[in-house]
């Protein structure tokens, strides 16, 4: 299976970190299992985006340029 974009949560005592990365999400299962917190991340929105409250026109889009089936 292809490498998807994958984040891995860091909890310290007073913040969080999320770090992203490129895996086989085969691998997935047994990261949870073995207590990360690791997640496949299907959209990427810049905050302007947001702001702009244009989120799902521009996940829409997205899926459309990433082969992907918006409707489902």
């Amino acid at each position: 299976m292809a490498e998807k974009l994958m984040q891995v949560v860091v909890r310290g005592k007073q913040s969080q970190w999320v770090f992203d990365f490129y895996a086989d999400p085969k691998y997935l299962k047994d990261w949870r299992d073995d207590g990360l917190e690791v997640n496949e991340v299907c959209n990427t929105i810049p905050e302007w985006v947001v702001n702009a409250g244009l989120v799902r026109p521009y996940v829409f889009m997205q899926d459309i340029f990433n082969f992907k089936n918006p409707f489902a």
